[in-house]
């Protein structure tokens, strides 16, 4: 018998109790870095490494590459012994700044959550050294109320399994947690575990299956921040405060 799996919750951001933030290419502009550097390292050892490889990459776990090995010779060597190991020299290499790497609205959207008391988690496929060292490069101190990575017993996305550790860290139901996802596997996890999500575009063009997948777009993080704020505005309104 098929797995019947949780049919993603109504949007409503007056009923958002926590955020559940994706990291690459949601948070940070590292995908653009991935996009460039993984092609040149493949050129470097010897391996066609097209940007199609690099975007099959985006939003799941780096033990994807195995998987893809076939498809990609190579990829599982340049991604795993080449350019993860060497991450952070690349990051800090093309955003030596601090602030630099942030994607529009990371530093207007935090703010306003810590303002509000909204707990944020923090849920990437990234190491937890790399998610703390891009956390600490950020244009303004965060504060998640907790950070998981993929690397530590997780499922890949779309696996929910990350997003729901996340929720339970948060001590909220998944209805009530917003996850903020730029990736295929990340809004898919999203919906699969049954958690609202909203689709900032990064470097992803969405195919069909994506869009199937997709609850609502935002361009920004800012505008966001201005859902949320409309929303929680709307309801206080109703309940005469």
């Amino acid at each position: 018998m098929e797995e019947k799996k949780p049919v993603a919750a109504p949007f409503d951001g007056a009923q958002i109790r926590g955020v559940i933030f994706d990291m690459d290419g949601l948070m940070f502009d590292t995908e653009t870095m991935f996009l460039k550097v993984l092609p040149e390292i493949g050129m470097a050892n010897g391996y066609d490494i097209p940007p199609a490889a690099a975007r099959a990459m985006m939003g799941c776990d780096s033990r994807k590459a195995v998987e893809l090995e076939d498809q990609y010779p190579g990829l599982n060597h340049c991604l795993n012994e080449e350019y993860t190991p060497n991450r952070l020299k690349y990051f800090y290499e093309m955003f030596p700044t601090p602030g630099s790497a942030d994607e529009p609205g990371l530093c207007e959207l935090t703010a306003y959550l810590e303002e509000q008391n909204i707990p944020y988690a923090v849920a990437s496929s990234s190491t937890r050294s790399d998610i703390m060292a891009f956390l600490a490069h950020a244009g303004r101190q965060l504060h998640p109320a907790c950070i998981l990575s993929g690397k530590e017993g997780f499922r890949s996305k779309p696996n929910p399994d990350i997003f729901l550790a996340a929720a339970m860290e948060l001590g909220i139901d998944p209805a009530q947690a917003l996850v903020l996802e730029d990736s295929a596997h990340g809004v898919k996890a999203a919906r699969d575990g049954g958690f609202p999500c909203i689709w900032i575009p990064d470097v992803v063009e969405p195919d069909e299956e994506m869009r199937r997948n997709i609850q609502m777009e935002l361009p920004t993080l800012a505008d966001v921040k201005e859902w949320l704020e409309q929303a929680r505005g709307r309801k206080q309104e109703k309940e005469g405060k």
